[in-house]
């Protein structure tokens, strides 16, 4: 009673719906007859919901990599579900069973190119005794003998079927080559390879943004990312220079995140209760508006560019996400497509939030500061990193505005010139 008498603000999760609208948009991020990765309970469950109650995307696969270990789990993604026909494995049963290759490890035969992933997949389905070792207990394992793997792209049937976009169709591999850096697999990268060698890209396969990296197994470089997972598509991403994973398709992540995707009532002007999970996802979702906004700047879309970032403030509004770090990137991005009134608006309110937490910080004294350290160096680095796009943009009255901020905020005086003497 008195949670509910005193605490209920803090409580009513009346008008949020993020965990559906999430999955939603998790199923949305998939084209058709999708088979989509996803890593645990979290980016699992709701999905589930969406598809046995609301039958909403009922032909895509959602095979969930913490159950994919296990035989039964394997057996029903060998079952027609909803409207998704089984998936294409050519591993028996009998191969994987429970107790059977649960754990395969890695042992260097000095293998020097590539190992067709087929070829793989067969070594460790292998019963001959040539394709296992002796462990020092005793007993015979599978193995796999290279971290390094290829798979052969016929790319007619890509671009033909829209796997990989027409304007990417001149840059298709003729051959996937990656690597691993796992020393040993379980029964449920087995069957992932087994899939992606003998999909024949018949049926596009995503994998959830939210996964662990080490179940990507090394695939990130063929990563295209569509929304809220990354498809995988046979082009090689150039290499990675700002620590992000898969290249943008910006035509599919626009329409997808402008028109497609929901928000839970995150979006709505009633302030709701959005927990530290919730504000986790968003993480997520900042970062795709983000990204989304970098790459058409990049093709030269500014105004498209601009609409983005306008509409990741209108579906994130500060009453129920409060601004952060990670916006800051997004002043950025705002003054790259020229967009400089609604740069330094935004900049303006980041400084000021800024602002505030390093006053409270500067007051904490001793041990009482030691667990915002962190923090009060983050406050600092914002409003100073917020003073160098400003300078860099020729902003000059608004960066002084923020320099002149930070230093009444850290007590620092600047000096009067020193008149010039009279001559």
């Amino acid at each position: 009673f008195v949670l509910a008498k005193d605490g209920w603000d803090d409580h009513d999760r009346s008008g949020r719906f993020t965990a559906r609208d999430f999955a939603y948009d998790y199923l949305m991020s998939c084209a058709p007859n999708a088979v989509l990765f996803t890593g645990g309970d979290n980016d699992t469950f709701p999905l589930w919901y969406l598809q046995e109650v609301e039958e909403i995307r009922t032909d895509v696969r959602v095979v969930v990599f913490s159950l994919f270990n296990t035989d039964w789990y394997i057996n029903g993604m060998r079952q027609k579900a909803y409207n998704s026909d089984p998936l294409p494995f050519t591993v028996p049963e009998d191969k994987y069973v429970q107790g059977v290759r649960d754990y395969i490890p890695f042992y260097d035969r000095q293998i020097k190119e590539p190992v067709d992933l087929r070829q793989i997949v067969d070594f460790v389905t292998s019963d001959d005794a040539r394709t296992k070792v002796r462990m020092q207990s005793g007993t015979e394992m599978n193995y796999f003998p290279s971290k390094n793997f290829k798979l052969a792209v016929d790319s007619a049937t890509v671009v033909g079927n829209g796997t990989v976009p027409m304007n990417l169709a001149s840059k298709v591999a003729k051959e996937m080559t990656w690597s691993i850096e796992s020393n040993y697999l379980l029964k449920g990268h087995i069957l992932m390879f087994d899939l992606i060698a003998n999909n024949n890209w018949k049926r596009p396969i995503y994998f959830a943004i939210s996964m662990e990296n080490e179940n990507y197994l090394g695939l990130e470089d063929y990563f295209q990312l569509e929304g809220l997972a990354y498809r995988l598509v046979p082009v090689k991403n150039p290499p990675n220079v700002d620590g992000q994973q898969g290249r943008v398709n910006t035509s599919v992540l626009y329409d997808n995140m402008m028109n497609k995707f929901r928000w839970g009532g995150m979006d709505k002007p009633k302030p709701i209760y959005l927990d530290d999970k919730i504000r986790g996802m968003t993480i997520n979702i900042k970062n795709n508006f983000s990204r989304l906004a970098e790459a058409l700047v990049a093709e030269g879309k500014n105004d498209s560019a601009v609409a983005v970032l306008d509409k990741a403030l209108q579906v994130m509004p500060e009453q129920n996400l409060p601004y952060n770090i990670y916006m800051v990137r997004w002043v950025d991005i705002l003054y790259k497509a020229k967009a400089i009134e609604k740069a330094n608006k935004l900049s303006a309110r980041l400084a000021e939030i800024a602002a505030d937490d390093l006053s409270y910080y500067i007051r904490l004294q001793g041990k009482d500061l030691v667990p915002y350290e962190r923090e009060k160096q983050q406050a600092t680095a914002i409003m100073q990193e917020l003073h160098r796009l400003a300078v860099d943009n020729k902003q000059d009255d608004f960066a002084k505005k923020l320099n002149n901020d930070l230093n009444g905020v850290l007590g620092i005086t600047t000096p009067s010139p020193t008149p010039a003497p009279k001559k």
